[in-house]
């Protein structure tokens, strides 16, 4: 009796359909079809996987001599999109060490904040507008006026304003992760603590 033979006697001794067969091996029905039909031939791992849907030695399957007739059912063995996983371990996991995202979350909120703050010290130095800027933007001689008045600052200039508050945004931005990667850690190393 050759292989091809062989799958298909052992299938209808089991009671499997083509596609039951199939989804304990995890091939397609047209897979089992092709080697039912001698069209082809399963790899190593299919044959140690069909052997054991079909509660046969791989010995039994693959030898040229006829299959003794067997009286008890093989265990059905199940599909492998319903394998059951190993529950909790992923959760286990997150509860234990959760609390390294929250971290992770306000390290980068720190980040942007200090890069806001710099930002805003950078902007406010580079656009600040002095006495003396001022009056020769309008035309007035700064030898009218001591020197030491000259240099007080009058404020930002208009477009130093639009950059401080994109500045500021970036600040405020990197606070708030910064507060909710602090508070996420907490919540979480507490969560995870209980679980223990």
């Amino acid at each position: 009796m050759t292989l091809n033979e062989k799958i298909l006697y052992y299938r209808k001794q089991a009671k499997l359909s083509q596609e039951e067969l199939a989804g304990q091996v995890g091939v397609s029905r047209q897979a089992v079809s092709k080697w039912e039909l001698g069209d082809a031939t399963p790899d190593v791992d299919k044959l140690v996987a069909l052997a054991r849907a079909f509660g046969v030695t791989t010995d039994e399957l693959l030898s040229s001599q006829e299959p003794t007739a067997k009286t008890s059912q093989p265990d059905p063995v199940p599909p492998r999109s319903s394998a059951p996983h190993r529950p909790g371990s992923l959760e286990r996991l997150i509860r234990r060490y959760g609390w390294l995202a929250g971290i992770y979350l306000a390290l980068g909120g720190a980040g942007i904040t200090l890069v806001g703050a710099l930002a805003r010290f950078a902007f406010g130095r580079m656009f600040q507008v002095t006495v003396e800027d001022y009056l020769g933007s309008v035309g007035w001689d700064s030898t009218l006026f001591p020197q030491q008045s000259m240099e007080m600052s009058m404020g930002v200039s208009a477009m130093g304003e639009v950059f401080l508050t994109i500045a500021t945004a970036i600040l405020v931005v990197g606070a708030v992760i910064l507060i909710a990667g602090v508070l996420l850690a907490v919540v979480l190393y507490r969560k995870g603590r209980k679980g223990d």
